[in-house]
């Protein structure tokens, strides 16, 4: 477009051009290098078969598609090339649906992969089913539709991809500030220069305008763009690393194209993918943790409340030893309810804590108390019904796996050791958990086991602690939350390993003043 039409370049444009020049070779190089390392690095982690295909795939694509970097392309690489990035965008977007991960960016993924496979339905339609049609028939009509589908995917795009909660990001005012900005720089832009404008999407990312008058479908393009770009800006300024990650998948898809006429016009799209399917594991759980501290747990009445702890800590005595309870105040209004016992040598200990009396987790610590940032030997977690929520996946563990038991598998994830789960729970202990615990279960070998459970958020809201009885200060027996108790004591008596001295001592907050809102050390509620 820069050079005259007339005479010998200036310098300027031959140093431009080969800046140009090497900057396709390095981006298509690059890319190669990253797409493979990234493609060996989840093989490491075990991740399952679906992903294993995916990730085959993925290198085959850009072996291929790195070709014409080193030699001239003969037509049966390029077949083979189109073939393999077709099957390797599907099965990418494969690899990325799980029950458990985000819905919206699965459907993204979906609507990501539409126009990339009707490039290669374009490709082989001309090659085998009409040949003599590449310009004008049918050929015309499947290009149009791949671009026409690129523009609706960038339009669906803040629906699918945007950060989560949807209703808290849609109100920032930077990624508005930064759509309308894009939206009125192109419509100026192309009224002003429109000719311009035409060829350079065409030589840029391959999308062909009419270019002897204004396209009918500019208006809409101009939609596509100014939407895309605040899904970009949204992205861009996340709190959760996964959903910058998602941004920048969409980013390498936008700079890749829809040429298809050098190797980062494949490479970019499937890296872009690929960065995204990645994403979709742990987005979930990344911007739960990113929420504010809330609960939709019903306020509990403080004497009910004190009352229910008592007959938890009353009915633990017949399965601890040493039962003591206390409950304590901590910063910005925490309550925690604690209750600690003995089994053994090995060290139980209950904690419930609750904002503004409604209850937001149950964590239950068997031996050693160990952070959950740490890795663990084995974690499980249970797939609530998407009507309950998200379900923290607690401490990180590789590689998932199946138990072989189909009702286990169906209730619970595994994570980390086959091995080290066998030992925890035998068929007995596995159809117990299936019926008692929710949340996520981890055991860090042999030091400690941790439950953890947050009611109403991923989890049965009176499951195991009765909460709306509590809160309509009905009769609520304790038996449900001590059944869970003596499941984990049992389970933990399996493989952790004793500690007398590991009895927490971590509460040094300052101990609630209100009577009624106080147990004693016996663990019977105080007079009013």
């Amino acid at each position: 477009m820069l050079r005259p039409a007339a005479g010998a370049p200036p310098a300027w444009h031959t140093t431009l051009d080969y800046v140009g020049l090497f900057l396709f070779y390095f981006t298509g190089t690059l890319a190669v290098f990253v797409v493979i390392a990234r493609s060996v690095a989840a093989l490491g982690e075990r991740r399952g078969g679906r992903d294993l295909v995916a990730q085959i795939f993925v290198v085959i694509a850009a072996l291929l598609a790195a070709v014409p970097l080193v030699v001239a392309v003969p037509s049966q690489v390029s077949l083979a090339l189109e073939i393999a990035f077709a099957v390797a965008v599907i099965a990418v977007v494969s690899s990325g649906v799980a029950r458990d991960r985000d819905l919206g960016i699965q459907l993204g993924l979906v609507v990501l992969a539409v126009p990339l496979l009707a490039h290669t339905v374009s490709i082989l339609g001309a090659q085998f089913l009409w040949p003599e049609s590449t310009f004008d028939g049918e050929g015309v009509m499947v290009a149009r539709a791949g671009v026409m589908a690129l523009c609706m995917a960038a339009m669906v795009s803040p629906y699918v991809f945007a950060p989560r909660p949807f209703a808290r990001s849609v109100t920032r005012p930077l990624p508005i500030m930064f759509a309308m900005g894009i939206a009125a720089i192109g419509a100026v832009a192309a009224r002003t220069w429109y000719p311009q404008i035409a060829k350079a999407a065409t030589l840029a990312i391959g999308v062909e305008l009419n270019q002897s008058q204004a396209d009918p479908r500019l208006a809409l393009y101009l939609l596509a763009i100014a939407t895309l770009s605040w899904t970009l800006c949204s992205c861009a300024i996340a709190g959760s690393q996964a959903r910058r990650s998602v941004g920048l998948g969409l980013a390498l898809i936008v700079l890749g194209g829809y040429g298809f006429r050098w190797p980062h016009h494949y490479l970019l799209p499937l890296l872009g993918l690929a960065v995204i399917a990645d994403a979709a594991r742990r987005i979930r759980d990344e911007e739960l943790a990113n929420l504010p501290i809330s609960t939709d747990t019903p306020p509990i009445a403080d004497p009910a409340w004190s009352s229910y702890v008592a007959a938890v800590t009353l009915g633990l005595k017949r399965i601890l030893s040493d039962v003591h309870s206390l409950t304590t105040r901590g910063d910005g209004g925490l309550v925690s309810s604690v209750i600690v016992g003995d089994k053994a040598g090995m060290s139980v200990r209950t904690r419930v804590e609750r904002i503004e009396g409604c209850v937001i987790g149950l964590d239950i610590v068997l031996g050693r108390e160990i952070d959950e940032v740490r890795a663990a030997t084995v974690c499980l977690w249970a797939i609530p019904p998407r009507s309950l929520g998200i379900n923290p996946s607690g401490p990180p563990a590789a590689p998932t796996f199946k138990s072989g038991d189909k009702s286990f598998d169906e209730r619970f994830k595994c994570r980390g050791s086959a091995l080290a789960l066998n030992k925890l729970l035998d068929e007995g202990l596995r159809a117990r958990t299936v019926s008692l615990l929710d949340g996520w279960v981890a055991y860090w070998e042999p030091n400690g086991l941790r439950y953890r459970v947050y009611p109403g958020r991923g989890a049965p809201l009176d499951h195991p602690m009765p909460l709306s009885d509590l809160a309509l200060n009905r009769a609520a027996p304790p038996e449900r939350l001590i059944a869970v108790i003596e499941l984990l004591v049992e389970i933990a008596g399996r493989c952790v390993k004793p500690a007398t001295n590991d009895i927490p001592t971590d509460l040094d907050i300052e101990p609630i003043k209100d009577e009624e809102e106080a147990t004693d050390i016996e663990g019977k509620a105080m007079p009013e």
